[in-house]
């Protein structure tokens, strides 16, 4: 199935959770947030929120400095 991390298209297999997907993109869980829908995804619902079909989501990295 396809899914969308910020406006590019992604593979990805059936029954696959937020956490899995997030941890295959090489990312730590720290310092990024997920919304689907524009609704933020907590980061304790990762492990039980299943990717969908056409699913949009936009990931954001925390950057700190000034």
């Amino acid at each position: 199935m396809t899914i969308l991390l910020n406006d590019k298209p992604y593979e990805v297999a059936e029954k696959t959770s937020l956490a899995a997907f997030v941890e295959s993109l090489g990312l730590q869980q720290q310092g990024v947030a997920v919304a689907i829908s524009y609704e933020v995804v907590p980061k304790e619902q990762w492990g039980e929120t299943m990717l969908s079909d056409r699913m949009e989501l936009m990931l954001i990295h925390a950057a700190s400095g000034g």
